[in-house]
C-alpha cells in the first residue's frame, strides 16, 4: 500500500525522486484542478518508470483556503488512485511543506477526508 506523508522541508538532501518543477507549487484556477491531477499522475508514472520508491512533491500554498483544500484533496485522490492501479516501485509519497501552517493544512485534509481510522491519520501529536 502506498504511504502518503506531509513533512517539514528537510535540511539535508533526500533519497528518492525529488520533484522540483515550480509548476507543482502553483494552484491553477478552480475549474482546472483536473490539469493539476494530470501533472501529478504524469510525475508519479515517471518516478515509477525510474524505479523510485519515494517521491517528494513540493507543497502548494494559496491565500484561498477553500481552493487550497480542493487542490490538496485532488492531489491525494490522484496519488491514491495511482497506488490502487497495481504494481509500482513507489511505496511512499511525501509532500514537502515549507512551513508548519501548510503542513497542518495537508494533515487536516488527509485526516478529515481520507483517514478511515484513527490509526490512519497523519499525526504529529496534535490530533489526539
Amino acid at each position: 500500500m502506498l504511504e502518503i506523508q506531509a513533512i517539514q522541508k528537510p535540511a539535508s538532501t533526500t533519497n528518492g525522486h525529488v520533484v522540483s518543477d515550480p509548476v507543482f507549487c502553483m494552484i491553477p484556477a478552480s475549474k482546472d484542478l483536473d490539469t493539476l491531477a494530470g501533472l501529478y499522475k504524469k510525475e508519479l508514472e515517471a518516478a515509477a518508470f525510474k524505479g523510485a520508491e519515494t517521491i517528494y512533491f513540493p507543497s502548494l500554498s494559496c491565500s484561498s483556503q477553500p481552493l487550497l483544500f480542493r487542490a490538496i484533496s485532488q492531489i491525494y485522490r490522484t496519488i491514491l488512485d495511482f497506488g490502487d492501479v497495481g504494481d509500482t516501485s513507489v511505496k511512499k509519497v511525501c509532500i514537502v511543506c515549507e512551513d508548519d501552517d501548510i503542513r497542518n493544512t495537508y494533515m487536516v485534509v488527509w485526516n478529515f477526508y481520507y483517514a478511515g481510522t484513527k490509526n490512519a491519520r497523519m499525526n504529529d501529536g496534535r490530533w489526539d
